[in-house]
């Protein structure tokens, strides 16, 4: 008999070694930066985006997996760095949870998992691939920004200034910033993701 609410052609066991690849790939994607290649006049340009792979290991593993395996992927990358893993971009310990950027990482985890729903069951069409990317990302965003908006009013509370533009400027630099480039990334996943997903057949 079928489980109920699985993927079709991915068993309980098969999710938890997807989640295992899930998490390797956000892991290394942490640390690895994405860079594009430009033509020129008679070379080529290799121009960096300003953001790592991060995301596509978390959207990667949605499109794939499906919503179970993309959530545990990321909620064992959170647990894992808070306990001192050095696998955040700067680190890992409790102290990141007093970075204003951590919303953006606690937002992997909605993120991911709404993503792997929207493509599962059986759901293998780019455009919904980028969609679900697409609506996981702006997941993402909402979170860090809600994560921002506490970390300001917060903050003072225990003795530490910030500017008057503190909330904007973080905004701008985690969330308005890298958006353009993080929606390129996204879509490149999707395409990758579409493909693998036709030689599997699911």
């Amino acid at each position: 008999m079928r489980q109920k609410n699985k993927p079709e052609g991915i068993s309980a066991i098969n999710e938890f070694f997807w989640a295992l690849i899930g998490l390797m790939l956000t892991v290394m994607g942490t640390f690895v930066e994405v860079f594009v290649v430009l033509p020129g006049e008679g070379n080529v340009k290799i121009t960096s985006l300003g953001i790592t792979y991060q995301l596509a290991g978390v959207f990667l593993t949605g499109m794939l997996a499906g919503k179970n395996a993309a959530a545990a992927a990321q909620i064992a990358y959170v647990i894992m760095g808070l306990f001192k893993l050095p696998i955040f971009y700067l680190g890992g310990s409790f102290d990141y949870l007093q970075y204003p950027s951590f919303g953006y990482i606690l937002g992997f985890i909605p993120g991911a998992w709404l993503c792997g729903f929207l493509v599962m069951p059986g759901k293998r069409r780019l455009e919904l691939f980028a969609l679900s990317a697409f609506c996981g990302l702006i997941v993402v965003h909402v979170c860090g920004i809600l994560y921002l908006v506490g970390y300001t009013y917060i903050t003072p509370l225990l003795g530490n200034q910030l500017s008057e533009s503190y909330l904007w400027d973080a905004i701008r630099l985690y969330t308005i910033t890298p958006f353009v480039s993080q929606l390129a990334l996204i879509c490149a996943v999707s395409v990758v993701a579409f493909i693998i997903r036709l030689i599997l057949l699911y």
